[in-house]
């Protein structure tokens, strides 16, 4: 009778951990799919704010705010660029990462292995945040732009 409960027990277990184990996959599928959304989305706006500029360049008055202004525009656009594709790389690396701890954990069973994060996968989040960090900026100096050109909109 013991043993049959422990049995039970051992089932119990066994089913907890493999919905545990999808149930993570699942979130870790819906944070890779946002995280490459966002990438996506930051690349092709950011890429397109680069085509707009030249139309500004050659409207706004050369003063020293407006260049300035363009300045911090292009930098904070370009390390818009830079992180996001550097996210790209990590990120693309630490799946790498993550199938090598996969095999170790599933087909070798060492257990340190077990939902173990690689340094390109933590590399990659961090660039993904910057990137985002580095967007909104890039964003806001966009609007400031656009609300001085109108302001000193040559007639």
């Amino acid at each position: 009778m013991e043993h049959n409960n422990n049995q039970i027990e051992n089932n119990q277990n066994n089913e907890r951990q493999r919905a545990y184990e999808q149930y993570v996959k699942e979130v870790n599928d819906r944070i890779k799919s946002n995280q490459e959304s966002q990438d996506k989305m930051i690349l092709t706006i950011s890429v397109g704010l680069f085509g707009i500029l030249s139309f500004f360049l050659e409207k706004m008055p050369a003063t020293c705010i407006a260049n300035c202004m363009i300045v911090f525009l292009l930098i904070f656009n370009t390390s818009t660029l830079i992180s996001t594709l550097l996210s790209f790389y990590f990120c693309h690396k630490g799946n790498k990462a993550d199938i090598e701890y996969a095999e170790k954990y599933y087909l070798e069973s060492k257990e340190e292995y077990f939902d173990k994060q690689n340094c390109w996968t933590k590399s990659g989040e961090k660039c993904n945040s910057i990137s985002l960090v580095f967007f909104i900026v890039t964003l806001i100096f966009y609007a400031i732009i656009m609300g001085y050109y109108f302001v000193n909109k040559p007639n």
